[in-house]
């Protein structure tokens, strides 16, 4: 009788286990990735070209106002200081003289086939680069309109993030700290070389010479990226370096 009851208790512990130890590999490594789905960006910007291909610099793009805020992505202005449409309107015209008024429909047609006077814009080299560079011209520099890109590091309206006031950290010395940023920084402090920008703590290791952006993993609840910075990493990060964690110095 001992036995069985024994056998009985056993019996109802098992499948506890099992459960439980199901429950927490669907919580922690099957749900959550649902929640994300990958967006493509609006356009396929090579960093690699306008980096390594241009001799352009991270600020010749992204730079600081006279207040010290980030200006964060170029404008159209901004890029038409390379590309420059002289007249937009007889470009337009042109197209929609080929095409039709679904002016992006000329995007589907060989390069042979589109007006000249789009085609003589287009100042890359490459097959996959002119593609890129015709899909900027013609949906955005020529209508006009800004680019939707999405913010890998898009923060909260009450959160203020200073680029100014981090700009100096430098890799070496945090090497030489050895403070315990695990999980904290994007990429570990260990395999960020010391020549490299500090850009690498907080965003892709080599995004500055990608030749294809990667894909935005956006939260289907919050609409927020994946990589948006968690307030306990600033706050362990913060500690760490000494640096105050009064509400005040981020949320405004």
């Amino acid at each position: 009788m001992e036995e069985r009851k024994a056998s009985k208790r056993c019996g109802g512990v098992l499948p506890f286990f099992i459960g439980f130890l199901l429950s927490c590999i669907i919580g922690w490594a099957v749900i959550p990735p649902l929640f994300y789905q990958e967006v493509e960006q609006p356009l396929r910007f090579s960093h690699q070209v306008h980096v390594e291909g241009q001799g352009m610099y991270c600020d010749s793009c992204h730079y600081f106002r006279e207040d010290g805020s980030y200006a964060g992505f170029p404008s159209i202005q901004q890029c038409a200081e390379c590309h420059y449409v002289d007249d937009p309107e007889y470009v337009m015209e042109a197209i929609v003289e080929q095409v039709g008024e679904d002016y992006e429909a000329v995007l589907d047609l060989p390069e042979e086939e589109m007006p000249e006077a789009l085609v003589e814009l287009v100042m890359s080299g490459e097959e996959r680069d002119r593609k890129a560079e015709l899909d900027y011209l013609v949906k955005f520099a020529i209508p006009g309109k800004e680019i939707p890109w999405l913010n890998y590091q898009y923060q909260p309206d009450n959160v203020f993030f200073s680029h100014a006031a981090h700009q100096n950290l430098v890799i070496a010395d945090l090497k030489e700290m050895e403070i315990d940023l695990d999980g904290v920084t994007v990429s570990k402090i260990e395999e960020i070389e010391e020549s490299d920008q500090n850009c690498d703590l907080c965003h892709l290791k080599g995004i500055a010479t990608n030749d294809t952006p990667p894909p935005f993993e956006r939260n289907i609840i919050s609409g927020y990226s994946k990589m948006t910075m968690k307030m306990w990493q600033c706050e362990r990060c913060h500690a760490q370096m000494g640096q105050v964690n009064a509400c005040y110095v981020c949320h405004k």
